[in-house]
Parts: structure tokens; C-alpha cells; sequence
């Protein structure tokens, strides 16, 4: 297994330099098959609020280059705990103007402490950090309801609005904390997209959802610090949005059964933004080892060209997945090189003279951006 190295995240991926290595990158690993790869049994949570020295040692054994982090505000959720101890979101609780008297912030300190350990476990394993902060739309979504707020985007956008200004401030203290801080990239996100498609309108998504992203975004560049985007469902339509605003990868990029082509996707945005993640979750779970391989191998090929690629599933790694797949995905990654040769299934030497020419020009616009990648 490789050694970690968090420049094949940020020269690779996000700056578009080709390089024989492609990164690995998997954000999520359920606790379940965490337990397995740690060898040991873990409680039901999301893996990054497990104790740190756990955590970076999961990363380490996953072959990631990157670790992921964040802090979860759970602002007014209803949540289940199953039979097996998960917890499950049911529904928000706030559901009229009078609950928000009940708002509490997260303390600050807690956030810096975390921070702080986790730095300073992950110095020296070569791993980066990207970080993913509070995000007023989705924690807005998510105290509210899915079914209560998106009604309430008709019949009372007042009070979305007024909700939002109400964790506004909060979101940006905290992304303004964090920032401060040698993190080396950051993650947004919003809940816009099935896989079908778009959930609502693009002028809804401009009233609810955009201005706050947008906020984000700005404020993660203006210290050169790069920004991923986590979206799942088919985004198709929305990759021209995502550039404008100035991001620079986008994750899981899910398969959608076949709607969302991410080789298309690569020749058509490859030399404006980052592509990571797409290894088929139903293959990963019930795929031969073998047929795994050749799926991680096929899109090292195919995606290589002009760097902006980074391997990982198409969502997280479920309990569903064996960790036996996980590992072949791991290892298949590890053990490819680009030699320079784009394999696609139509017009090959056509696309791969594309994606030459466009590197140049995504060089150009990385170094436009001023990104700091040394941090």
C-alpha cells in the first residue's frame, strides 16, 4: 500500500497537473466496515466523531490522501436510534416562527479544540484535511423537515428566509474560525438534486439556496484555499453554476443508473473543475473483486488525462459494501500508473488531444486562482 500524500489531492486533482498517480479519496466509511478494517468494533456513528487516533488510523489503513472532518449542528432533528444503534433522521422540529426562540449555538471552543487535535494527530502522515463547516440551507432543510421545507419554499418563503438569517451568522463565525487554521481544503454542499434531476427551479434555487453558497465559496478562496462541492443525485445541469461560483471539484458523482456520465463530464467540464468520486455503489457491494478492478482501472485511464481526477466511490462506503471490495477499490487505485494514454470508447485520439489542449488552459486558470497548495 502506498504512503499518503495529500499533493496528489491538491497539484493532481485540483490544479489539473497530470501526474502517473491518480489520488484516493474516500470520505466516508460506515463504522461497520470501519470496525473491520480497524479490527475492532466500533459504536454507530459517522466515522469522523470517533476518537481521533481511530479516525486518522482508519484513513491511514484506507490508503486515503486526504481525511475528511466535520462537525454536524443538528439543529432541531428528530432523530431514531434503531436496533442496531444507527441513528436514523426522521423529521425537523421546528416548524412555525415561535420555535426559533429555541435556536442554540454550537460553542465555538469545541470546534478549535477539534481542530487543533486533529492537526496535530494527522502531522507527519502526509495526509491533508479538508473540512466541512456548518451550511445554513442544509441545517435550515434539515430543523425544518424535507417535506414541511420545501412546501414552506411556496406558502411561506418569509420564514425560511428569516430562519436562515437566524444561523447566518453563526455558519460564518465558525468557516471563519476554521480558516484560520492549516486546513487544506473545503467542502460545501446543499441538497439540490434526486437523481433525477434538479429537486426545484433554478430561480428557487437562486432565493434559497445559491446566495448562501455563494457566500461560502467566496470567503473559503479569499484565503486561497480551494472548495469541493458534495452533491449528490444528478447535478448535470448545474456543473456551469458550480464553476461560476468558483469551485474547484466536485464529489461523489453519482451514477444515477447511467443519467449521469462522467466521462462526458470530463470532456466537457474536465478543464474548469475536478471530478472525484463515480465507482459504482452496486457494483462495489455485490461486484467480483475482478470486476471492480476493472472499473476503477477503466476510469484511472479515461480520466486521467489533464489530471482533475480523484478515485472513490460513487456515495460512501456503506455497511452493504465487504471491506474485501473496499480493499480492491483501495488497491486498484494504488496500483495504477498513467502512462500518457487516454482509453475512451469513442474518438480516442480526438478527446485525448481535447483534454491535452485544456490543460493548459486549466493550468492557466489554477494559477489565475492563487492556490496555495503547500499548506
Amino acid at each position: 500500500m502506498r504512503k499518503p500524500d495529500k499533493q496528489r489531492y491538491l497539484r493532481s486533482a485540483v490544479r489539473h497537473e497530470e501526474s502517473d498517480e491518480i489520488p484516493f479519496f474516500e470520505q466516508e466509511i460506515e463504522t461497520t466496515v470501519a470496525g473491520k478494517i480497524l479490527g475492532k468494533e466500533l459504536p454507530k456513528v459517522r466515522p469522523y466523531e470517533i476518537p481521533v487516533e481511530e479516525y486518522v488510523r482508519l484513513n491511514l489503513l484506507a490508503g486515503n490522501d486526504m481525511l475528511f472532518w466535520s462537525r454536524i449542528w443538528e439543529l432541531g432533528r428528530k432523530n431514531h436510534i434503531d436496533e442496531k444503534g444507527r441513528k436514523q433522521y426522521m423529521d425537523g422540529t421546528f416548524k412555525t416562527r415561535q420555535d426559533l426562540k429555541r435556536i442554540t449555538y454550537p460553542d465555538l471552543g469545541e470546534l478549535a479544540r477539534g481542530l487543533e487535535e486533529l492537526l496535530a494527530a494527522i502531522e507527519g502522515t502526509g495526509m491533508g484535511l479538508v473540512y466541512t463547516p456548518s451550511q445554513e440551507s442544509f441545517i435550515v432543510t434539515t430543523a425544518i423537515g424535507y417535506q414541511d421545507y420545501y412546501e414552506y419554499m411556496i406558502t411561506d418563503p418569509a420564514f425560511i428566509h428569516e430562519f436562515q438569517k437566524r444561523v447566518t451568522e453563526h455558519c460564518a463565525r465558525e468557516l471563519e474560525l476554521a480558516l484560520k487554521y492549516p486546513i487544506d481544503a473545503v467542502q460545501v454542499g446543499a441538497v439540490l438534486c434526486s437523481k433525477s434531476g434538479p429537486l426545484f427551479s433554478k430561480e428557487m434555487m437562486e432565493e434559497f439556496e445559491f446566495p448562501s453558497l455563494r457566500a461560502r465559496v467566496q470567503m473559503v478562496k479569499s484565503k486561497s484555499v480551494p472548495v469541493s462541492i458534495h452533491q449528490d443525485g444528478n447535478v448535470t445541469s448545474l456543473y456551469p453554476e458550480f464553476i461560476k461560483m468558483g469551485i474547484d471539484i466536485i464529489n461523489p458523482i453519482e451514477t444515477c443508473d447511467g443519467a449521469q456520465d462522467i466521462f462526458s463530464l470530463k470532456e466537457k467540464y474536465g478543464a474548469q473543475i475536478a471530478l472525484h468520486g463515480n465507482i459504482d455503489m452496486n457494483l462495489l457491494a455485490f461486484g467480483s473483486q475482478g470486476e471492480i478492478k476493472d472499473q476503477v482501472t477503466e476510469h484511472c485511464r479515461r480520466l486521467s488525462a489533464g489530471g482533475g481526477y480523484v478515485c472513490a466511490s460513487s456515495h460512501n462506503i456503506t455497511e452493504a459494501i465487504p471491506v474485501t471490495n473496499f480493499f480492491a477499490m483501495r488497491d486498484a487505485v494504488h496500483d495504477f500508473k498513467f502512462t500518457g494514454t487516454c482509453i475512451t470508447e469513442s474518438s480516442p485520439l480526438a478527446i485525448c488531444a481535447s483534454l491535452s489542449a485544456a490543460t493548459t488552459s486549466a493550468k492557466a486558470a489554477a494559477a489565475s486562482k492563487n492556490w496555495s497548495v503547500d499548506r
